[in-house]
């Protein structure tokens, strides 16, 4: 994969993953049955970490 799709697919996954952590409680995420609020808070905690590293990682190869 080329260090241009990790940084697309990076931004997309952090910005998707942050967009869910800060609207996940406006919307009534936590108010949904207990195992599914954890689940849906881990789903997008991983996605905006994973898409932050590889953002990362695409912007570090770009540069080198």
């Amino acid at each position: 994969m080329t260090s241009a799709k990790k940084l697309t697919i990076g931004i997309i996954f952090a910005i998707l993953g942050g967009a869910g952590i800060i609207l996940g409680p406006l919307l009534g995420f936590t108010e949904l049955a207990r195992p599914w609020s954890f689940i849906l808070g881990f789903i997008f905690g991983v996605m905006t970490g994973i898409g932050v590293a590889l953002a990362l990682f695409g912007l570090y190869e770009m540069i080198n």
